[in-house]
């Protein structure tokens, strides 16, 4: 039963991972091509290539054109978080474009270099917390593009009903593009996340194990060579563990490498995002107590449904990476717990190699040295809203009263 269940997890994970490599490849993203037979899976294909040159060019040539064309009209509005959000993600899209392209190389030698899917054959997936996981990343993937959709066919219809919804895919497509990178970070520490679960699920149960063995009654019960014999079963095992914790630390932070800039990027994307949101809701609230106007119901919805989704996207990455932080941090204590006092030698060095391995190589989730995604960023990006709110309707008011 728990092998077909195992099974299943490694089909799910391929799955995902086969569609996020389609949707990078057919966007342009990606200009490598999988070949099995090779040692390196993952090479440039010039036809590939060629196609990802033609998709950067016809992106940044419609989208820049439409973005000048606003600015020659005078239709650019930085107050209108839906303008604001739809521009930043154009430009954070073409930036996707062009970095992937120079990095095109190294992503091939790091997505060739993975060893995905030989990893989770060696554990035992918790089926709860993986379900939980790939929704979550349903919901960040599919879940948010259509509450996007469904957003811009409403502000059309009010504004521009003459218009086919056609023009709304128009608008989304660069949401969707500028996230892809993001999402696909997102799916990757998923993963990470179970596969460090579980290897703190097998810690656990050496620490059981090595505990009951060190009892009173198991030193009488059992003989020195059983013991012995016992002790470095186990101390192989716990070295495949630690062999397995140091690929998955090494290719994690190679993956950050490749995607800091886009997450970096996305951040502040959102955190503009909810500044402007929030700003919005402001000033169309002053318009109707101060300046005597209409209250703009449909207007302040829409621009809540953006500011809920820029909040949510920087909680589920913060909250996700916490989670990350927190399973290595009991891999540490899980180790610091297990008593060794009557422990064969092999099994001890075994345990100090884990122990300084963790401690030293310090799990942290830090785009490009700037700063570390956890809980704690949740709190900065609201200190900062709070900041720039503040200035925003200072100014704002000041020169409300001076009208009057």
């Amino acid at each position: 039963m728990t092998s077909s269940i195992d099974v299943t997890h490694r089909r799910m994970v391929k799955v995902l991972t086969i569609t996020l490599i389609l949707l990078m490849t057919v966007f342009g993203l990606l200009a490598n091509r999988y070949d099995s037979r090779r040692r390196q899976s993952f090479k440039l294909s010039k036809v590939y290539l060629a196609y990802a040159i033609l998709w950067t060019i016809a992106f940044a040539g419609i989208y820049g054109h439409q973005i000048y064309q606003d600015y020659i009209q005078g239709q650019i509005n930085l107050r209108d978080a839906v303008s604001l959000y739809s521009y930043m993600n154009i430009t954070v899209a073409i930036i996707n474009y062009v970095t992937q392209m120079i990095m095109n190389d190294t992503v091939a030698k790091t997505m060739s270099q993975v060893p995905l899917f030989q990893t989770l054959k060696m554990f035992h997936l918790d089926n709860a917390s993986l379900l939980r996981s790939i929704a979550m990343a349903l919901v960040k993937s599919v879940g948010f593009p259509l509450i996007l959709e469904t957003t811009f066919i409403l502000q059309q219809r009010r504004l521009e009903p003459e218009l086919s919804l056609i023009w709304t895919v128009y608008r989304l497509l660069p949401l969707i593009i500028s996230n892809l990178l993001n999402n696909c970070y997102f799916g990757a520490m998923i993963v990470v996340k179970e596969i460090l679960k579980a290897i703190n699920v097998r810690l656990e149960s050496h620490r059981q194990q090595v505990n009951i063995m060190q009892r009173e009654d198991q030193l009488k019960l059992n003989t020195s060579f059983y013991r012995m014999q016992r002790f470095c079963s186990l101390a192989d095992e716990l070295d495949r563990l630690a062999d397995r914790y140091i690929v998955i630390y090494v290719h994690s932070d190679k993956y950050l490498s490749l995607m800091s800039l886009s997450i970096i990027l996305s951040l502040i994307c959102n955190l503009l995002g909810m500044t402007v949101g929030f700003y919005s809701l402001y000033y169309a609230l002053a318009d109707t107590f101060l300046g005597s106007k209409p209250y703009d119901g449909l207007g302040a919805l829409i621009n809540l449904v953006f500011l809920f989704i820029s909040l949510t996207e920087i909680t589920m990455l913060a909250h996700l990476c916490n989670n990350l932080l927190v399973a290595t941090r009991r891999t540490a204590i899980i180790l610091q717990e297990m008593n060794l006092q009557h422990a064969d030698c092999r099994y001890r060095q075994a345990v100090h190699s884990f122990t300084l391995l963790v401690t030293l190589t310090k799990f942290k989730i830090r785009p490009m040295g700037l700063y570390e995604l956890d809980m704690q960023l949740i709190i900065n990006v609201f200190s900062a809203v709070s900041s720039f709110l503040l200035i925003l309707i200072q100014a704002d008011l000041s020169h409300r009263f001076k009208m009057y």
